[in-house]
C-alpha cells in the first residue's frame, strides 16, 4: 500500500517544524517514505501505513490547535510496485 499525505497546521506560517515532527513518527513506524516538497509518500503494509498516519496525526494534534491533513491511498492486490520503481519508470521516459 502507498499513501501520500500532507499536514498543515492552520495556526502557523512555517510548516517545517510540524513536518519534522510528523516525520519523526513515520521513522518510528518502519515504513519506507519519500519526503516531497508538498507531501510525503509512505510505502508498507496497510497496518504500517495506517499506523504511521495515525501517529503523525496524534503527534500534531497534541501540539497544534488546528491541523489539516490530506491523505491519498493507493492499494494494489497484484503487481506490487515500489516507490523507487515508480519514480524510475517515469524518469526513464526522459
Amino acid at each position: 500500500m502507498m499513501a501520500e499525505f500532507a499536514v498543515v497546521p492552520l495556526t502557523q506560517n512555517h510548516l517545517t517544524g510540524a513536518v519534522a515532527e510528523a516525520l519523526e513518527e513515520v521513522k518510528k513506524c518502519q515504513v519506507h517514505y519519500q519526503l516531497g516538497p508538498m507531501g510525503t509518500t509512505l510505502e508498507g503494509s496497510p497496518d504500517q501505513v495506517f499506523l504511521a498516519l495515525r501517529k503523525c496525526y496524534e503527534k500534531l494534534a497534541h501540539s497544534q490547535s488546528r491541523i489539516l491533513m490530506t491523505i491519498t491511498l493507493d492499494s494494489r492486490k497484484s503487481d506490487s510496485t515500489t516507490l523507487s520503481e515508480m519514480v524510475r519508470s517515469v524518469e526513464s521516459c526522459f
